[in-house]
Formats: structure tokens, C-alpha cells, sequence
């Protein structure tokens, strides 16, 4: 039997303490017969624990945490970090987060020995490991900070570590940044790096060099720039095969397909198909140790990559792609596991659908089959009756173009759409901006449209997986391009008569939190927003961000300060008396990507307005919520704020004061 109630208030059965109920696996590494990972424990304030199973009895060994309570595995190397632990032959080398040291952690009988391998420097930051497979050495970037610094003064080298002292070694310098060093079979060195103002999807340089260790030194000799110095090139995800052939991802066709390289008289570059194709094989690099393709273990001329919604297998010889039968259909940090006594391998990753959780499993490439499931989504499974299923519109946007959004209708099988009106509409905007939203699984979006909301999760211009035409339309249009197509993909769907024009909100977080903040500011289509740790103001963003992205605007907006007008004029701050909706903040006071100053000039200048304006401030939180306490309060308060501003009830939650908001 069914009921009728207001959209927004259906009761539903994800809790919001469910959202905090696990994390995603990461730094998924395979090591004698182990799989280990990287997973940030919500009720133990977002620390990173490492786990490991071994591999042919994860249906009998529940997954063992490796870490005592007072170390944290995280790195905050480019302040988005991962690729924070490694694992060689048993020993395991980890970042922790409180003292920014490495330490070594190997076991010892029915314990682990865990001991500091570089000496205490708060000033140093470590990430994305390689070491050698006879344990002696690590090479890794190594970024260094200073006492009252700006961005430009950090200094991001590639170190070799040897395992026995700790001795630092700098081998590759001079570049503003460096990332994926990658070690082959005989030890030769692959890395990428690029300076400013590009970021790692403009343009950057692949590096192969032979490499020679003495005295817990080692040395670089033979250097070869392999892609990036002769046409203009994203180049990404470097991985040797069992051969050491060198494989790597390139936008040089305009879409990131997969290439190879090997050193001989003309250092060739080869595509592995017979041409390109236009899809995306790997993502933006914003974070290290990114696995979306890998190379067996087996047969030197096959990998396994994501052909789309497929896992499948590529043939470098035949030039061709065989899609692998699979329930799940996205896929993220492959690994590849040979087992040896059966002759079998075992694709290990992060698998999800558009209906089942992500969850870390291995996959039987021969049977192509689910083998195992490491690390389980804690949460009980939704019915399917009460799943929402993305649905992809390429909607009309400005000057012709056309941009994409996943819809999501609201869905719960225990109350009957609302006769007397349309659903409420929350927009989301993801962040980057160059990233990229997608349809798998996502118990968040459910727990909005089993509510009762309708659901557009917008991939505007600037977006990647549709290729660099595509990506740089944002280029000088931050503030401008995402705006037009968030607006126009609510307003597509208030046409259809989907949702409530009257009921349409905007919600991002980080660069998606200027999104949402500019759309309120230059345009008049929503009637309320969400800001989650964004940016008010961009001339405060270019002064006060992290090195990393310190002049990501300069292809965003233009140059600082030759170009300060134009920044002031796409400053949602500058235009805040044209903001009539209310608008709520939750910010990280620990933030140093988007400081708590962004989000506290905006909330002040819209009380000034007599705007209606909530403000929530976390402390001991970053970029992006990590506690259980917080991930909760955050999806409670903001169901509540618009409970309060589109009138329909929300019990049992309480809410904080808005300013300048009467009933």
C-alpha cells in the first residue's frame, strides 16, 4: 500500500549514518598472494588504516588492519595525496600523516615491526612509491614545504630512498612537479613531470632513464624524454610490462588512448590499436597512483583495460579489444594477481554498477567470473525497487553546443507521486572542474531521490571522459561555460516537466562550490544553493591556494594580476547583492586547498544583504569531510535547509540558525 506525501519529506531507508558506513579501497597494491589497501576509517576521525587478505581465502579470512591506532596512512603531496603506501616482497613502506615520516612495516612471526625509514622533518612530504624488487631502495616524490612559504617556494623533486639508512638521494630536479615513477624488471626508471602554469591534463613530459645503484645512491644515466617534448601532449600512467615495454596513456589524438614504447635506434612511439579511438582509458591525474589500465602478468603483449563499461582484454599484436563478461560495468585501480600453482590470473579492482556498491573484487579472467569480494560496501543493499538509475541526457546548452548530465528520477516504492506538483530538483556540480561524474552506484544520490528529490548531476563543459576539445572549453570560461550548462540542464528538465521550476537547487563542493556560488550570482534560475568548502572569491583563491593549483586559473580565467579585473568580475563575492536565494556553507576549518576565509567573506556579505544564509563550520576537518559525526550532520542539515525553504517537513534533525530567513 501506498501513501501520499510532500516530495522531499518521503521517509527512506538510507540513514545518513550509512554514508559514512566504509570508504573506497585505495592504493590497491598485490604482493605474495596478499592484496593490501588504503581505506579511511570514518569513527576513528578519517585516519587511513591499511588492510590486507590474503587473496584464495578471502571467502573464509575477514581482512586484517595492519596499523596500531596512533598511525595514520595518508600523504598530503599535492594536498590530494594518495599513492601513500607500497608493498615489495613483504615489506610494506608507508606516509604517515601525523609526522609526515615513512616507516617500514614488515612482519615478524605473529607481529609487525613497524620502524621509521626517514628521519623527522615536518617540512617533507612523501608519495607514490616504487621500489625495487630486490628491496633496497625507493624511488618517490618528495615535496618540500617551508615556514611562512607561498606556493611558488614549495619544491617537489623525485628522490630514491635507500631501505637499509634512509639515505635521500634528489635524481630528477628543475621540474615544478613530478609524478607515476615507475621501476621495470631491471630496474630502469619511468617518470612524468610538467612545470607551470599547465596542469597534469595540459601538457606534460614522459622520462625514461637507465639507472645504476651505489652506496645507497642511485644514479641516473641514459635520460630520454620518450613523449611530451615534440608535440603538445597530456601524457599519463606509466606501467612497464613483464618485457619492460613501457606503456603510457597520451591525448595526443585528442582522447587519452594507450601507447607504447621501447628503447631502441628510432625511440618510437606505437599505438597499441590500429587507431585511435574517441574514448577516454584513463582519468585526470589529480591524485597518484591512478591504475586504469595494467599489463598482465602472463602474456607480455596483453593488458587489461576499461574499454568504456567493459573490462577487457588488449591485444598488442593483434590490435584488438576483447570485452570480458562482467556484472559490473566501473572499474578503478586494476591490479593484476598471477597465480602461479593454478596458472591463473586474477583481475583485482574496485568494481561497481549502476545498481551494486563499490566493492574491492577479483576476478577470474580465464572463467571470467567473480572469484572473491575483499573489502564489502558495509552498508545492507538497497532493493532494487528503490534505486534510482542514472539516466544520461546530452541537453542544449549556449552557442549551439551541447553538454551531458546524468538524471535521476525520485524512486521509493512506498509513496505515489505527488499529484499536486513536481519534484525539487538538486543540481550537482562536480569539482575540479576537470573531472568527471558518472552513473555507477552512489548511495549519496539515493539518499536524495528515495527522499523524494529528483537528481542532475551535470558533466559541463570542462569535463573530462568526452576528450580535449570537450575539457577546454573552459578554458578562460570558469564562471561562465559550467555556469550556462548547470543552468541550462535544470532548466531542460523543468521544461520536460520533470521537476519544479519553483524548487530548483544547486549544490557543489570545492571548484564545484564556485559553480554553485556563481550560478546564484550570475544568473537567476535557482532558488536555493549548497556550498560545500568552495571559492567566493578568485583573487583570494590565486593568493592564498596550494602550489599544486596555484595557477590553474591561468587557463581557467587568465593571468594573475594582469587579468584581476576579469577575476573580480567572476568573484561570486563581487556580484553577492545579485544572489536573492537562500544559500547554506559547510566548510573544513583545516582546509588548505579552499581556507575557511572563502566560504566566511561570503556568509558575511550576504548577512550584510539581508540574504538568508546558514554557515557550519567543522573543525579538525580538511577539504572534504572525513569524520562520521560530520558526513552525518552534513546530509542531515542540508535535507533540513531546504525543508525550511521550499515547505515540506523534515522531523527529527536540528537545524541551525539562517540569518535573515522569517517564515
Amino acid at each position: 500500500m501506498t501513501s501520499v506525501k510532500p516530495y522531499g519529506s518521503w521517509p527512506s531507508p538510507i540513514t545518513p549514518e550509512s554514508l559514512s558506513a566504509g570508504a573506497a579501497a585505495t592504493d590497491v597494491c598485490v604482493d605474495n598472494g596478499f592484496v593490501y589497501w588504503c581505506e579511511s576509517v570514518a569513527h576513528e576521525h578519517g585516519r587511513g588504516q591499511i588492510f590486507r587478505q590474503l587473496i584464495q581465502q578471502a571467502d573464509s579470512v575477514a581482512p586484517e588492519p595492519l596499523l596500531p591506532i596512533d598511525y595514520d596512512c595518508r600523504t598530503r603531496v599535492h594536498e590530494y595525496g594518495l599513492g601513500a603506501f607500497k608493498v615489495s616482497n613483504g615489506l610494506l613502506i608507508f606516509s604517515n600523516m601525523s609526522d609526515s615520516r615513512l616507516y617500514s612495516m614488515q612482519q615478524q612471526q605473529d607481529k609487525f615491526d613497524i620502524r621509521p625509514l626517514t628521519a623527522p622533518n615536518p617540512l617533507y612530504r612523501y608519495a607514490d612509491f616504487a621500489i625495487d624488487k630486490q628491496n633496497r631502495f625507493l624511488v618517490c616524490v618528495r615535496e618540500q614545504h617551508f615556514d611562512n612559504e607561498e606556493p611558488k617556494d614549495v619544491v617537489n623533486v623525485l628522490v630514491s630512498i635507500d631501505l637499509k639508512s634512509g639515505l635521500e638521494t634528489i635524481i630528477a630536479q628543475g621540474e615544478d612537479f613530478y609524478a607515476f615513477p615507475r621501476l621495470s624488471g631491471q630496474n630502469d626508471l619511468a617518470y612524468i613531470c610538467w612545470s607551470h602554469p599547465n596542469m597534469p591534463w595540459d601538457f606534460t613530459r614522459l622520462y625514461f632513464a637507465k639507472t645504476e645503484y651505489n652506496n645507497g645512491s642511485l644514479i641516473l644515466k641514459d635520460t630520454v624524454c620518450v613523449a611530451g617534448d615534440k608535440i603538445e601532449e597530456s601524457v599519463s600512467q606509466p606501467e612497464f610490462g613483464i618485457d619492460d615495454t613501457l606503456y603510457f596513456a597520451s591525448d595526443r589524438s585528442g582522447f587519452w588512448n594507450l601507447y607504447s614504447w621501447k628503447p631502441t635506434v628510432d625511440n618510437e612511439v606505437h599505438l597499441l590499436l590500429d587507431k585511435p579511438l574517441e574514448q577516454e582509458f584513463v582519468g585526470p591525474a589529480w591524485r597518484f597512483n591512478s591504475s586504469a589500465y595494467t599489463p598482465l602478468k602472463s602474456n607480455p603483449h596483453q593488458l587489461i583495460v576499461i574499454n568504456k563499461t567493459s573490462l577487457a582484454v588488449l591485444d598488442t599484436q593483434e590490435k584488438s579489444m576483447r570485452d570480458l563478461k562482467c556484472s559490473y560495468d566501473h572499474f578503478s585501480d586494476l591490479r593484476i594477481y598471477l597465480d602461479a600453482e593454478n596458472d591463473n590470473e586474477y583481475i583485482i579492482s574496485n568494481m561497481s554498477s549502476i545498481t551494486e556498491p563499490r566493492e574491492l573484487i577479483s576476478y577470474d579472467i580465464r572463467k571470467e567470473c567473480i572469484l572473491f569480494t575483499h573489502q564489502k560496501s558495509p552498508a545492507a543493499r538497497l532493493d532494487l525497487e528503490y534505486i534510482s538509475v542514472g539516466r544520461e541526457i546530452k541537453f542544449p546548452t549556449t552557442d549551439g553546443q551541447y553538454a551531458y548530465c546524468y538524471y535521476y528520477a525520485p524512486k521509493n516504492p512506498e509513496f505515489e507521486k505527488d499529484a499536486e506538483g513536481l519534484p525539487p530538483l538538486r543540481v550537482l556540480s562536480h569539482g575540479g572542474p576537470t573531472a568527471a561524474t558518472a552513473n555507477s552506484y552512489n548511495r549519496a544520490i539515493q539518499y536524495w531521490t528515495t527522499r523524494g528529490f529528483a537528481i542532475a548531476d551535470v558533466n559541463y563543459g570542462g569535463s573530462t571522459s568526452y576528450g580535449r576539445n570537450y575539457r577546454n572549453r573552459l578554458q578562460s570560461k570558469w564562471g561562465i561555460v559550467d555556469v550556462d550548462d548547470c543552468c541550462n540542464a535544470a532548466l531542460y528538465l523543468a521544461d520536460k516537466g520533470l521537476v519544479d521550476r519553483n524548487k530548483l537547487a544547486i549544490e557543489g563542493g570545492s571548484a564545484g562550490g564556485y559553480t554553485t556560488l556563481a550560478s546564484l550570482a550570475f544568473r537567476d534560475v535557482f532558488k536555493a544553493g549548497c556550498c560545500q568548502y568552495g571559492i567566493s572569491d578568485l583573487t583570494l583563491l590565486v593568493k592564498e591556494t596550494h602550489k599544486f593549483e596555484s595557477r590553474y586559473p591561468d587557463r581557467l580565467i587568465g593571468e594573475y594580476p594582469k587579468d584581476k579585473q576579469i577575476y573580480y568580475e567572476r568573484s561570486p563575492l563581487h556580484s553577492a547583492e545579485n544572489i536573492r536565494c537562500p544559500v547554506i556553507f559547510f566548510q573544513g576549518a583545516d582546509d588548505k586547498v579552499v581556507p575557511p576565509s572563502q566560504a566566511e567573506v561570503m556568509v558575511k556579505a550576504l548577512k550584510e544583504k539581508g540574504v538568508p544564509v546558514a554557515y557550519v563550520l567543522y573543525e579538525g576537518e580538511g577539504h572534504g569531510f572525513r569524520r562520521a559525526e560530520n558526513i552525518k550532520r552534513t546530509m542531515e542539515l542540508e535535507q533540513w535547509f531546504y525543508g525550511q525553504i521550499f515547505g515540506f517537513p523534515v522531523g527529527n534533525i536540528e537545524g541551525v540558525e539562517i540569518y535573515n530567513f522569517h517564515k
